[in-house]
């Protein structure tokens, strides 16, 4: 499989665009969500789990990356 860096590159810097937008949808749904409904739990969770998952892939990204040779 041949390794297109440039590609590589912009896979990454959109991850972590991506990475930046989650935070803000989950800091912008626990400010909108101010009761204990469980609409509001839900939401928040599943915001939380959204920016979990993209840091996890964010995290497995750079291990990948370090590990290359330079």
């Amino acid at each position: 499989m041949q390794r297109h860096p440039r590609q590589e590159r912009l896979n990454r810097i959109q991850l972590i665009g991506r990475v930046q937008f989650a935070y803000e949808q989950l800091k912008e749904t626990m400010q909108r969500y101010h009761d204990d409904s469980p609409r509001a739990r839900a939401a928040i969770a599943a915001a939380r789990r959204r920016l979990s998952l993209l840091n996890r892939a964010l995290a497995m990204l750079a291990l990948e990356v370090a590990q290359q040779p330079a």
